[in-house]
């Protein structure tokens, strides 16, 4: 639990300076209704037609921006286990570090305590497609005595979104994504035999009311020796605290396994997982971008950078004890 309460800590410390920041930088335009500064002055009155406006009922994150017209919250990843939409716009490119810390419930010999790291980069194609590349290793404590650091392997996953932003109700994306394992056959796990796996996923989201945002993700997994199948979805409820800055929200998912699939009935093994916690998302580098609400010039604030941290606990026996998800992502 160490690097569990030590990331935490990191986060805290991270909020409160950036909270900190955000009440001496200057107010935008949801903050206070007061005359566009000079600047922005200037550029009205160089041409009389576009006037910056931002309409009181809507925070900062709500507003649409880029070609899909999708809200400025979208443009991260506000929840690890829970993804919504695309991330990027055609052209952008985001990287993303994650550590994924999963701590077994049996403490005795630390047995299976694992790390799995992933790096990710995000490119938007357009067409309102979206292409990420994944590349991802895993370290493991054998019963407290070494540790063993190995490549997993590859992946490749593909988005698309049915329509731009607010079309269809719940914004269905499709999304697929390829996987190449590095196993060990020899290893006697169930699945290790297996050269690559396929996942199709269903990713919904929306808003339920002023700064609050939902998703959901129904998703099937498969290899290709049919050896594990597992299915499952996963919710997230997330609220805007900090407009631009903090998101705070809570995570659910649902995973059922399959394992020798092709084995006698007695040694077909089957897992029921649930997990429940809370998501924190904390936005940096903070820029000014110009946009276009209801037909009018708009200055909204963007951020390159990104924070996210989820620790959801296991709820049921077949359960990890705790599976803490931590991410951090940069915009090019």
């Amino acid at each position: 639990m160490r690097i569990l309460f030590a990331a935490a800590a990191v986060l805290a410390s991270t909020v409160t300076a950036a909270a900190q920041e955000s009440f001496t930088r200057p107010a935008n335009l949801l903050d206070d209704p007061s005359p566009a500064p000079k600047a922005w002055a200037d550029d009205v009155s160089q041409d009389k037609q576009d006037t910056v406006v931002v309409s009181s009922d809507k925070l900062q994150d709500e507003l649409p921006t880029g070609p899909y017209k999708r809200p400025v919250w979208t443009q991260h990843r506000v929840s690890p286990q829970t993804r919504i939409y695309l991330q990027v716009d055609p052209g952008e490119v985001e990287f993303e570090q994650w550590l994924d810390i999963r701590f077994t419930k049996t403490r005795g010999a630390q047995q299976g305590d694992e790390i799995r790291l992933q790096e990710e980069f995000e490119f938007g194609l357009g067409s309102r497609f979206q292409l990420d590349l994944y590349y991802n290793t895993l370290w493991v404590r054998n019963g407290g005595q070494d540790a063993t650091l190995t490549e997993r392997g590859w992946a490749a996953e593909l988005r698309y979104a049915l329509a731009d932003w607010g079309v269809i109700p719940g914004n269905p994306t499709l999304y697929l994504e390829y996987i190449l394992w590095n196993n060990n056959p020899n290893d006697g796990v169930p699945g290790d035999a297996a050269s690559g796996s396929i996942e199709p996923k269903l990713l919904l989201g929306g808003e339920i009311s002023r700064g609050w945002h939902w998703g959901a993700n129904f998703f099937y997994e498969r290899t290709f020796n049919d050896s594990v199948r597992e299915h499952g979805a996963n919710a997230s409820v997330l609220h805007t605290v900090i407009d631009g800055l903090l998101t705070i929200g809570a995570t659910l998912k649902f995973v059922y396994e399959s394992d020798n699939i092709d084995a006698p009935q007695a040694e077909h093994v089957r897992t029921h997982e649930l997990y429940l916690g809370p998501a924190f998302q904390l936005r940096m580098a903070p820029y000014d971008q110009e946009t276009e609400v209801n037909g009018v010039k708009t200055k909204i604030t963007r951020t390159k950078a990104h924070l996210d941290f989820e620790p959801i606990f296991g709820l049921t026996g077949d359960s990890s004890r705790v599976q803490a998800l931590l991410v951090f992502g940069w915009d090019f």
